[in-house]
């Protein structure tokens, strides 16, 4: 089984107030079917947690063609591209109803161990390679390590609470993106259209820590050729956002988006 698709149709629960796919569920369907593959071919969760080991998310880059819409049928596609010491590479594609790609996107995982939380060599854990890579590319580079912009401005303290939490006793990376949005000021939001996303997961937070929420937002002036992948021309404004989330002076995530 090199690949693994699931159809879905986006719930009035997974949409936004325009009725459109949230970042924070389309994330929560990726790290489902990725759990899921993962088990399928044996280095999943219940594998690895024999060991005491489990996959952590730590690097995410996803580009949006369009923004799916509630009650739309949608099916998601992924697939593991094998790993190197550290990283196992797993990438994304999500088409609709017509078969059209609307979604492309790439991500890094480690592995760690689920007491000293120190990271593992994946060759070590599962004795040699990833079974049953599979030589394809939804987006050919593996997602950025990303470098935070030098005038980052304090948002909002966070304090990770129950609802944050996932099995592994820490933040689960979708609630990540929600933070991150949950900072863009409402006449942005209630009106952008995202075209691409980029998240380092860098440290864990655990309940009852405070995260200080800092953000950057930036608009550049596109070239024809810079904005062809957005299918326009002429000169035109992309605006970026970028947060990064702190516990003190470690960086515990890191976001930027495009829209």
């Amino acid at each position: 089984m090199q690949s693994l698709k699931e159809r879905f149709t986006v719930k009035s629960y997974e949409s936004d107030r325009s009725g459109l796919f949230k970042l924070f569920s389309f994330m929560n369907h990726a790290q489902e079917l990725a759990g899921a593959h993962a088990i399928k071919l044996g280095f999943g969760y219940d594998d690895l947690i024999k060991s005491g080991n489990v996959w952590i998310l730590s690097r995410f880059h996803a580009k949006f063609f369009r923004i799916p819409k509630w009650r739309e049928e949608l099916e998601m596609e992924t697939w593991h591209k094998g790993n190197d010491k550290l990283f196992g590479y797993r990438d994304f594609l999500v088409t609709d109803s017509n078969g059209i790609e609307i979604i492309t996107a790439t991500s890094s995982w480690i592995i760690i161990n689920s007491e000293t939380r120190r990271i593992q060599r994946i060759e070590t854990v599962l004795n040699g390679e990833m079974r049953e890579p599979m030589r394809k590319d939804a987006i050919k580079e593996p997602a950025a390590r990303l470098t935070s912009p030098p005038d980052m401005t304090p948002a909002i303290l966070k304090t990770v609470s129950l609802s944050d939490l996932d099995m592994n006793k820490h933040t689960n990376n979708a609630k990540y993106v929600e933070w991150a949005l949950d900072v863009i000021k409402p006449e942005i939001g209630f009106n952008m259209t995202v075209k691409e996303m980029w998240i380092n997961f860098n440290n864990e937070s655990l309940l009852g820590e405070q995260i200080q929420i800092f953000t950057n937002e930036i608009t550049k002036n596109l070239t024809d050729d810079t904005f062809a992948n957005y299918g326009g021309s002429g000169n035109y404004l992309e605006s970026s956002f970028f947060v990064e989330g702190k516990r003190g002076n470690s960086s515990v995530f890191q976001f930027c988006m495009n829209f």
